[in-house]
C-alpha cells in the first residue's frame, strides 16, 4: 500500500486569516499550535485558477507546488512560519519534498530526500522524542492519502 501526502503545515491565525478567501481551505489539528491543510485535486485547483488563470509552473522536483501555492505559502508565513511538504511512498521507497517560509522569507528548502519533511517539521519547532521522529511525532502517517485525511479527520 503506498502513502500520499501534499499539504502546507501552519498555525490556525494564519489558516483563520484566509479561511474565507477559500472555499476549499480545510484545516486539520495536527500538533501543538500546527494545523495541516491537505491539498485536495479542489484547493489545487482553486488556488491555482484563482491567481494563474490556468497557467501553471510547478517548482522544480516537486509534484504539486505551483507558484501559486508558493506565494499562498509565503502569505501565511507573515502570520506564522509556514511549510509545504510532500511525501509519495510506495513499497517502502518514495520521496519527500519540503520548504518553509519565515515573513515571506524561504528559511529553508530539501527536495528528493528521505528526511526532507522531519527537516521541515524541526523548523516549525517540532521536537522528535526517542521512540519517534516528527513525522511519527504529529502522526502524519496516521492516513495514506489525501481522501482519507479529508473524509476522516475532523475539520476545524
Amino acid at each position: 500500500m503506498g502513502y500520499y501526502f501534499n499539504g502546507i503545515l501552519t498555525s490556525i491565525e494564519a489558516w483563520t486569516a484566509y479561511k474565507e478567501k477559500y472555499n476549499h481551505l480545510c484545516a486539520i489539528e495536527l500538533y501543538q499550535q500546527i494545523i495541516a491543510i491537505p491539498i485536495s485535486d479542489d484547493l489545487y485547483n482553486e488556488i491555482n485558477d484563482e491567481t494563474n488563470n490556468g497557467q501553471l509552473t510547478s517548482a522544480p522536483n516537486y509534484d504539486s507546488l505551483t507558484d501559486a501555492i508558493k506565494q499562498l505559502c509565503s502569505e501565511f508565513s507573515r502570520i506564522a512560519r509556514t511549510a509545504y511538504i510532500e511525501a509519495e511512498y510506495f513499497g517502502g521507497v518514495g520521496t519527500q519534498n519540503g520548504i518553509v517560509w519565515d515573513a515571506a522569507d524561504v528559511i529553508f528548502e530539501e527536495t528528493l530526500s528521505e528526511h526532507a519533511v522531519n527537516k521541515a517539521l524541526q523548523q516549525l519547532g517540532v521536537i522528535r522524542t526517542e521512540e519517534q521522529d516528527e513525522f511519527d511525532t504529529v502522526q502524519l502517517g496516521r492516513h495514506r492519502s489525501i481522501e482519507r485525511w479529508l473524509k476522516e479527520e475532523q475539520h476545524l
